[in-house]
């Protein structure tokens, strides 16, 4: 009954349904996605090791890795070394292989990831 004799809550009413209506409305056979910006920062020294990656240096981008622990925050070198690992295990076996990495060696530094992170 208040709504009816006030005013101002007949126009946030009328607004808000407004409102509804515009973002309930679609044109049929299109559908709405939100989009988050993917321009996350790099995570510190992500971007030197990725050069490593590139010009395939595997050895030498674990062992940078292994150097870089205690020059940054646990869980950002738990965040990095999951990034490392998961793209170490995407290579090609022959890569892999070539490289002196055997997908156990890579478990390994991914359960010491896990321990790491389990500190915390």
């Amino acid at each position: 009954m208040a709504e009816e004799t006030d005013f101002l809550l007949r126009q946030i009413k009328g607004i808000a349904g407004q409102l509804g209506y515009i973002l309930g409305k679609r044109a049929e056979g299109t559908e709405s996605a939100i989009i988050f910006p993917a321009n996350k920062p790099p995570l510190p020294y992500q971007d030197v090791l990725r050069e490593l990656l590139h010009t395939h240096h595997y050895q030498e981008v674990l062992t940078k890795f292994t150097q870089i622990r205690y020059a940054m925050e646990q869980d950002e070198y738990v965040k990095l070394g999951l990034w490392l690992y998961s793209a170490l295990l995407q290579l090609p076996a022959k890569e892999r292989t070539e490289a002196g990495l055997t997908t156990p060696e890579l478990q390994v530094g991914l359960n010491k990831l896990a321990s790491i992170q389990g500190e915390n």
